[in-house]
């Protein structure tokens, strides 16, 4: 692993444990046992670090999803795999971590989200478009609209989000929103599939 990637992924998992702001290029530097000098010959600003931090998660990601869905049965499988996965890797990430990109980094906040980087819709696409050809989703609806519904669904699970913030377990936004608006969309075949999937996952 060349420097570069190492400053990545150690960056990265000090943002996510203590939020972006504490932790300092002097401060990395430290933890990483390397000179400050030698992350800005990699990175010109703490923004740019941020941003290729972001990218190579979400990279690592997808590769992780595609090959989930290319091996589960079906698309329900799949889908629960995903969004369990994301359950968890939300409970690892410190609040704020969210709070921080939002108020401190709001150029590279807003430029991530303009390109799409923060999250990446094309899995979800993915599987509602097996989903359709599988006969597990309907296939008399706006797919687009429906993407962009489940995006904004799984944006409730965030450590800063106003249900998450009150309280609300992960769990219980999972079996009292997510999986209703599924089943909402799912043909007679698919409800059946999500309903084995949760006596699995119980």
């Amino acid at each position: 692993m060349d420097i570069k990637d190492r400053i990545i992924l150690e960056a990265g998992g000090l943002f996510i444990r203590y939020g972006i702001r504490s932790i300092t290029m002097d401060r990395l530097a430290e933890e990483m046992g390397i000179s400050k000098r030698t992350i800005y010959e990699n990175f010109t600003d703490k923004d740019t670090l941020l941003m290729e931090v972001i990218r190579y998660f979400k990279s690592r990601q997808l590769e992780e999803a595609k090959e989930i869905i290319g091996q589960a049965e079906n698309v329900i499988v799949a889908l629960f795999t995903l969004l369990t996965g994301m359950v968890q890797n939300m409970k690892q990430v410190n609040p704020l971590f969210f709070h921080d990109i939002k108020r401190y980094h709001a150029g590279t906040f807003s430029q991530l989200q303009e390109k799409g980087d923060l999250r990446d819709h094309s899995i979800t696409e993915r599987i509602l478009r097996e989903g359709i050809e599988q006969d597990i989703f309907r296939s008399d609806m706006n797919m687009d609209l429906v993407n962009l519904t489940i995006h904004e669904l799984f944006n409730l699970f965030s450590p800063d989000s106003s249900f998450t913030t009150q309280g609300f377990h992960r769990s219980e936004l999972f079996n009292n929103i997510i999986i209703p608006y599924l089943l909402g969309i799912a043909t007679e075949k698919g409800r059946r599939l999500i309903e084995q999937q949760e006596k699995i996952t119980q």
